[in-house]
């Protein structure tokens, strides 16, 4: 189970930099491509302490960014009525959230 959930954020957190990639590309968004970027980047990172050994460790950072991106992706979705681009991403970072929560659960059975 912890290795399913590590495989689940290590995706969430590829799609996560790519997302800013693209919003770089298609918006010319440096702040898209730095925020896309750098929480992508976390999010592999928390995978892969996840994988290694560090699991308690990986697994809050990754529960804590994705609330984060679900918070701002929310938040944006809400405020401009508006569900792409930030759609995919509150349904990514639900996907993602579900993950960790059901692994924590699992692992405590």
């Amino acid at each position: 189970m912890k290795l399913m959930v590590a495989w689940v954020i290590l995706i969430y957190g590829l799609l996560v930099a790519v997302g800013g990639v693209m919003g770089y590309v298609r918006a010319q968004s440096l702040p898209s491509l730095l925020a896309g970027g750098i929480s992508g980047l976390l999010l592999i990172g928390a995978a892969v302490a996840m994988m290694r050994g560090s699991f308690q460790l990986g697994w809050w950072a990754a529960l804590i960014i994705a609330l984060l991106l679900l918070a701002r992706f929310g938040a944006a979705a809400v405020n401009e009525f508006k569900m792409m681009p930030g759609g995919l991403m509150i349904i990514l970072s639900i996907i993602a959230i579900i993950a960790l929560l059901f692994g924590r659960t699992a692992m405590r059975a």
